[in-house]
């Protein structure tokens, strides 16, 4: 065997070699893993939410509350806590909402009244404020479908003018059963208002008929809003056949 066939013979048995360290590699480095990103759990807290929906001066029952975690992010001091309220389910059963409260919202203690030792119609009002009670008929209540917490302006009748705007409705004798039909027509609607306004109101109810206007949801403007003259508003009122002008606060 000449050197030149030694050469060639060399040569292959190092490429040969060569050939089996590359494919070695390939086998070994193989492909490549997903690294597996590490999730960081946001500290949470317990708070009372409400466990379906509730209507103003709903009735609630221990079914109605259940505790859900919260991120510590976005906790309000005004949440109810596990830690702070652990018995809170039990508490809160039997109050009332005093305003709607959504499935999953959480529940404050101004959403909640407890009725024990008060009546339910002083739990709904807000402090300040009055409630007074006027007929209505389904000609002065916009057709019977005015409910508890719309908005209404109170209009005098014979004078053809609004006295009082934007009024909150506290309740109505009328009832809507699951199929949204009417069963029911309310004979008075209670009126939550100020001192003064109650004054207005039961003077102008004296005198003649009031009608309610029911307002769009787009115009709740401030509560109790009144006439667009500037000053106080001047009643007529009259006192044993004698005809004396009552100013009266706004």
């Amino acid at each position: 065997m000449n050197a030149a066939r030694i050469g060639v013979l060399v040569l292959a048995v190092v490429a040969a070699g060569i050939a089996a360290l590359l494919a070695r590699g390939l086998m070994s480095s193989g492909p490549e893993e997903p690294v597996a990103e590490k999730v960081i759990e946001e500290p949470t807290t317990e708070v009372l939410v409400s466990a379906s929906n509730l209507q103003l001066g709903e009735k609630v029952r221990s079914s109605d509350l259940r505790w859900q975690r919260w991120p510590d992010a976005a906790l309000n001091p005004a949440y109810i806590t596990r830690a702070q309220q652990p018995g809170a389910v039990e508490e809160y059963s039997n109050s009332v909402a005093r305003m709607g409260i959504l499935s999953g919202e959480p529940v404050t203690a101004e959403k909640l009244v407890n009725l024990s030792g008060a009546g339910f119609m002083s739990a709904l009002i807000e402090p300040g404020m009055r409630a007074i009670a006027i007929e209505i008929t389904t000609k002065t209540s916009a057709g019977g479908f005015i409910l508890p917490n719309d908005r209404v302006d109170i209009v005098d009748v014979d004078k053809g003018q609004t006295i009082l705007r934007n009024i909150r409705v506290l309740a109505i004798d009328q009832r809507f059963n699951d199929s949204g039909e009417q069963v029911a027509v309310g004979r008075t609607a209670t009126l939550e208002l100020t001192p003064a306004q109650v004054e207005l109101v039961s003077m102008a109810s004296a005198e003649g008929s009031l009608a309610l206007s029911l307002r769009g949801m787009s115009e709740q403007e401030m509560a109790g809003g009144e006439l667009d003259q500037p000053g106080n508003s001047v009643v007529k009122v009259v006192r044993n056949g004698i005809a004396q002008s009552v100013r009266v606060n706004r």
